[in-house]
């Protein structure tokens, strides 16, 4: 549906961060036992270091799946 938009490259890439975020958002949701409505920003950090614990403990458990040694800051 993106590429069939119309939009330029920079809007649709944002289009795709926007949709891919919204989709996180209702995993994040789910597994919080709320609805996306009620996500704030401290709940969605408190699922990050729960993702990043399940990560650590069973790489196969948790939700987002990467390799924090191929980031660079």
């Amino acid at each position: 549906m993106v590429e069939m938009s119309g939009l330029v490259s920079h809007e649709k890439f944002l289009c795709r961060l926007t949709i891919s975020s919204l989709n996180l958002l209702r995993v994040i949701a789910e597994q919080e036992g709320c609805s996306i409505e009620e996500l704030n920003a401290g709940r969605v950090c408190d699922w990050f270091l729960k993702d990043k614990l399940k990560r650590e403990q069973n790489l196969d458990s948790a939700v987002l799946q990467w390799d924090e040694s191929n980031f660079q800051l």
